[in-house]
């Protein structure tokens, strides 16, 4: 009998040692970007991979720190996992440096050209592909505007170390220039640095924009009490953002996202090399415009119909519907 237990022991522990491991890190934890761990989850489970049955799923948080997920990426690599995904550009960056054989998935990428994580948009050589989140900058500077008619000044809300949140504002003020609008930068690579650039610059913008920035999407809370008690609006490229103080929010579904991300991450497992996948953008169809008239009535601030027609989610009386 003894025998026989041990024989069953030894198996389980083969069996776990055969486990393909999918390994995921990404730069910080926030809701856009659970969302889109969620998605890939999901999507496993859909096409019959399970945590614990026939994959391992290792995910490891950076916390926000640049070199936590170069760390991260060498850890995972003495793993030898199946596949490695990396949510947002640090964590990406720091799995393409790592090596150049185990596939990687990246997934909630703004630019991934600019962020040499591929060499372009499609099919690429090597075994790197992914899902950018490139959002709408110029339609996003504009609902602002449309919004907020009398808007001179935009505050930017971004880490300059993020090489997504520089393209961001790069894109931002080409939209306001186009718009005779002016723009301060607000930066800060951690919350307490963001806060205090915020704290002393925001009696010289009108309304404040906030990109895809990880930092300021960890910060938001106390961004937006700054912005309330300053009576200035925001309005960001992340509805997760937006729902965290924000006038309005324009973005992607990252839930979406993550599904996207997941459909790559099974053909891999399946035994699809990344050369043979496409490195995309989602489609404008996963787009969500994201209204609160709470804040708008809080900010004495009309919101045009036009708006609200289009809306997919608005916030009234403390309550979010879907329209």
């Amino acid at each position: 009998m003894k025998r026989v237990l041990v024989c069953v022991v030894l198996l389980l522990g083969v069996l776990g040692l055969s486990l393909q491991t999918v390994a995921i890190t990404a730069i910080v934890e926030h809701p856009a970007l659970d969302a889109v761990r969620e998605g890939i989850i999901d999507v496993l489970i859909e096409n019959g991979f399970k945590d614990g049955e026939n994959i391992k799923i290792d995910f490891q948080s950076a916390q926000g720190s640049v070199s936590t997920a170069v760390a991260i990426a060498k850890q995972f690599i003495s793993l030898n996992p199946a596949v490695m995904i990396g949510i947002a550009t640090p964590s990406a960056q720091a799995l393409v440096n790592a090596t150049k054989t185990i596939p990687i998935v990246f997934s909630a990428v703004t630019d991934p050209v600019s962020a040499n994580l591929v060499p372009s948009f499609g099919k690429n050589p090597g075994n790197v592909v992914g899902i950018s989140d490139m959002t709408p900058v110029k339609t996003q500077i504009q609902l602002l505007k449309l919004a907020i008619p009398d808007v001179k000044t935009i505050g930017i809300i971004y880490n300059s170390g993020e090489a997504n949140s520089v393209t961001i504002r790069q894109f931002a003020k080409e939209a306001c220039d186009a718009l005779g609008l002016n723009i301060i930068d607000i930066t800060g690579s951690t919350t307490v640095e963001m806060i205090a650039s915020l704290n002393a610059q925001i009696k010289d913008v009108d309304a404040i924009y906030i990109g895809t920035d990880n930092t300021a999407a960890s910060s938001m809370e106390s961004i937006s009490t700054v912005a309330l008690r300053e009576k200035v609006a925001i309005v960001a490229a992340d509805i997760d953002i937006a729902r965290t103080g924000g006038l309005i929010g324009f973005g992607f579904n990252y839930y979406q996202i993550g599904r996207s991300t997941g459909d790559l991450v099974v053909q891999i497992l399946n035994g699809v090399s990344p050369s043979e996948l496409e490195t995309k953008i989602l489609g404008q169809e996963s787009l969500i415009l994201f209204v609160n008239t709470d804040i708008a009535e809080q900010l004495a601030i009309n919101i045009p119909q036009s708006i609200l027609d289009r809306a997919d989610l608005v916030v009234e009386d403390g309550v979010e519907k879907t329209r």
